[in-house]
């Protein structure tokens, strides 16, 4: 009896010390072909104090002098770090890119945090001071900025604000008119639901009936968006998705605790003014070049609604590229087709040659 009690101590001693060091974090450096570092290189994890509240950056560019890409994820609370990090890390050696994750978001998520503060003013506010902090830092004047889904109302509320120090938008399913998005969301679910015949998702999404939602009700579309092949054409499961960042030396077991906590806070905290957001009303013109990237059978973000937001656009140059093969995660489910276009963009705006 007392080995079985000795092997137990040992397993749960090493299962302990197993937690403790994969709780940390790293970023890899930048090597030549001999192993060593690159002289010019950045590699660095940062917490950095925006609008009084601390969050984290991840810096990541083969050169300091490297044009910058900012990079503003969606969600709200859905930090797009690590899948960016599997997908298009190759555009660290073209960028010195900007990995954000935003107030209330696994890195930068605190339970502390009054939900108060989280506000489309306050974060477009905290977008600003991080973008003036880098601009400074790495004299530059401009920067690319790419952002996805809820991270496109904060990137547009920023470039209208503050066109001068950006080159060009890179917009990933634009949000127009939030109502009619999840109007048209709940109606492909319900529709592709019945076409399938499937009883369990046809029962949930009556139930659950047409927007305005509850952020738990958006989370429970949002679930059957998954199943149904609306967030990615290959309906992926949240275990495999998992696995892949924890491979990540950037990622890490509590991340992945502060992720399902900093996504239901910050869901919570943003879902009424989300709702109520038109960038029609707000925003019909801007002076930024931008270029809008859409999944076509994205069914989270209406391509209907960004195409024909884009079209009465009033803007010094504007693009349309269509991803064929993608559902809403464009940058992860085609990424050479991705990394080439943002490369383009950047040519295109004059960034590099």
């Amino acid at each position: 009896m007392h080995w079985i009690l000795v092997s137990f101590a040992v397993l749960i001693i090493g299962l302990a010390s197993a937690l403790v060091l994969t709780s940390r974090t790293s970023t890899p450096p930048f090597l030549d072909a001999d192993g060593n570092v690159l002289t010019d290189s950045i590699a660095e994890e940062r917490r950095v104090n925006l609008g009084g509240v601390e969050q984290y950056v991840l810096l990541r560019g083969r050169s300091r002098t490297a044009p910058l890409l900012v990079y503003v994820h969606g969600g709200p609370g859905g930090s797009e770090t690590p899948f960016l990090r599997i997908h298009n890390a190759e555009l660290e050696n073209d960028f010195l890119t900007v990995y954000w994750d935003q107030r209330g978001t696994v890195k930068s998520f605190d339970a502390r945090l009054d939900p108060a503060e989280l506000t489309i003013a306050r974060m477009t506010a905290d977008l600003g001071e991080l973008i003036d902090l880098l601009l400074a830092e790495f004299n530059q004047d401009q920067v690319l900025l790419v952002a996805h889904s809820w991270g496109t109302i904060l990137a547009l509320e920023y470039v209208a604000a503050r066109p001068e120090t950006v080159a060009a938008y890179i917009s990933i399913s634009q949000i127009t008119n939030q109502m009619a998005n999840d109007t048209e969301s709940f109606l492909w679910a319900l529709a592709e639901a019945q076409a399938r015949g499937d009883a369990k998702a046809i029962a949930t999404l009556e139930t659950l009936g047409p927007p305005s939602y509850t952020a738990k009700e958006q989370m429970t579309r949002d679930r059957y968006l998954n199943r149904l092949g609306g967030i990615f054409v290959e309906p992926q499961s949240n275990l495999d998705l998992l696995w892949s960042v924890l491979a990540l030396s950037e990622f890490a077991w509590p991340d992945f605790i502060a992720f399902l906590r900093g996504n239901a806070f910050s869901l919570e905290a943003l879902c009424p003014e989300q709702q109520d957001y038109d960038a029609y009303k707000r925003h019909p013109k801007i002076e930024v070049p931008i270029i809008l990237m859409l999944g076509r059978s994205d069914r989270v973000v209406s391509p209907r609604l960004g195409a024909e937001y884009l079209a009465t656009l009033e803007v010094p140059d504007k693009e349309l590229i269509w991803f064929e093969k993608s559902a809403h995660m464009v940058p992860f489910e085609e990424p050479e087709k991705f990394n080439a276009a943002v490369r383009q963009i950047a040519r295109q705006v004059g960034l590099f040659e």
